[in-house]
């Protein structure tokens, strides 16, 4: 199961010292997470996907007592603290989800975080995190569609401070491939999605990049069906493929005209930054 990652805008973090003098101890506190604040999934000019978590959303897991890490950049071997030996402390207002660490200044990774956060170097908060409990909605607005995903319930696996914001690259609207499925299918940001958002996002490439159902090997890697090899005689896709174009060429340039359209899609791909699995 992937655990998914949310790095929120609104979340803070600060280096503090508790206690006074010779006894006084280094620690972290700030928020992880923020109520009903906006985390864009996907952005493109037709579409938008967007995240809010619900006031409420880490009633159950902390009740729970789950056994929560402060790992600094989601990073096992940057153990900074942990609630089950009471470390970490956890607790929920109005805002989100509030945290205050211990940190142990016989650790490399404490001293350094802890001096990261003092000088400002770094300022954001992030949490991993699985759904229990969430609502889909989707609202249509003068051709742009809004899907809104609201999070109810969630298990919890770790807090703590990050360098940079987590899935920076599912925010940028003007994308860097010219269809989404084929991003969905080779951008690295989008193989760490959890499957329901990959679906979800699928779906609306069909729809968007009017992907068909070819399996020629131009239709299969990029949906350009301007160049499919098989010339669409046997797509069976009648919405999506312009059968109109379609011309079965002359049995003995057949071989000819399959290699050349392969090399074309290749080339497109290369240019795109998509490996090509041979």
């Amino acid at each position: 199961m992937i655990h998914e990652r949310r790095f929120v805008k609104g979340a803070e973090i600060r280096a503090k010292k508790k206690g006074s003098g010779d006894n006084a101890t280094p620690a972290i506190e700030g928020y992880a997470a923020v109520f009903g604040e906006d985390y864009v999934l996907y952005e493109s000019k037709s579409f938008r996907m967007v995240e809010r978590i619900k006031p409420g959303a880490f009633t159950r897991a902390l009740e729970e007592n789950q056994d929560v890490r402060c790992l600094f950049n989601h990073d096992a071997d940057n153990v900074l603290g942990r609630t089950a030996n009471n470390t970490l402390t956890m607790k929920q207002d109005d805002k989100g989800l509030q945290f205050e660490n211990d940190l142990d200044s016989r650790t490399r990774v404490a001293q350094d975080v802890h001096c990261f956060v003092d000088r400002g170097d770094v300022t954001g908060c992030s949490f991993a995190f699985t759904v229990r409990k969430q609502t889909w909605t989707e609202q249509e607005d003068d051709g742009f569609t809004l899907y809104l995903r609201e999070i109810e319930d969630l298990d919890l696996f770790d807090v703590g401070p990050v360098t940079y914001p987590a899935y920076t690259g599912t925010t940028v609207g003007a994308r860097a491939h010219a269809h989404l499925s084929a991003e969905l299918r080779s951008a690295p940001w989008a193989q760490e999605l959890p499957a329901e958002i990959r679906s979800k996002l699928m779906d609306r490439a069909k729809k968007e990049d009017k992907e068909c159902d070819c399996r020629c090997v131009a239709c299969a890697r990029d949906n350009d069906c301007s160049g499919c090899s098989d010339h669409m005689v046997d797509c069976g896709d009648e919405e999506n493929c312009d059968h109109s174009r379609a011309k079965t060429p002359p049995a003995e340039d057949a071989g000819l005209d399959r290699q050349k359209a392969e090399a074309e899609v290749d080339e497109r791909m290369r240019r795109h930054g998509i490996k090509i699995v041979a």
